[in-house]
């Protein structure tokens, strides 16, 4: 029996794990938002409009548009593949227009990029895999055709292109194409 006046003594054990789980939900949303800030510059994606976009310009029998440019992407792929890169991806978007009466193979291998800086950069050829499912850049461009897909270049963090040098071949002398 309890004496009138006096209550149980109750264990003050919940409580305070309660305030720490409180606590530790409140360091981890911190912790969140702060590294959130912290990368908010690499996700911002970057397009231009500018230079010679939507304007073909030949190298060889290939007749070649840059038809969009999209930089500071942080990752491409799928969902189930995805490709980070050391920098940040540029994409363009390149039409190749085969001007000449038999097939030519379009080589992605042989384009180049240039940045802000003028350091040359080579297009990711297992990004350029994951977005351009289609492999529209992989068979060889029917006479009067042409094949649409997107080369990837991976870029010093915060730098966006200057230029593109697209070429017929790794021996051409290649069509630059100015994106600012």
């Amino acid at each position: 029996m309890i004496a009138p006046g006096y209550a149980p003594a109750t264990s003050r054990w919940p409580r305070i794990i309660g305030g720490l789980v409180v606590l530790a939900l409140v360091a981890a949303a911190g912790l969140l938002g702060y590294a959130k800030w912290r990368d908010r510059g690499g996700d911002e994606v970057l397009t231009t409009s500018g230079g010679q976009l939507n304007t073909p310009v030949p190298d060889g029998k290939l007749v070649f548009t840059v038809t969009a440019v999209r930089c500071r992407v942080a990752s491409v792929g799928d969902g189930s593949v995805d490709l980070e890169p050391e920098g940040s991806f540029c994409l363009v978007d390149v039409v190749a227009r085969n001007a000449s009466p038999s097939a030519l193979p379009f080589d992605s291998a042989a384009q180049k990029a240039y940045d802000g800086k003028g350091s040359a950069h080579e297009n990711d050829m297992q990004a350029a895999v994951v977005v351009n499912p289609d492999r529209n850049f992989i068979y060889p461009i029917a006479a009067g055709n042409e094949a649409r897909g997107t080369l990837v270049f991976d870029v010093p963090k915060g730098e966006t292109l200057a230029a593109v040098e697209l070429h017929e071949s790794f021996d051409s002398t290649g069509a630059r194409i100015a994106l600012r």
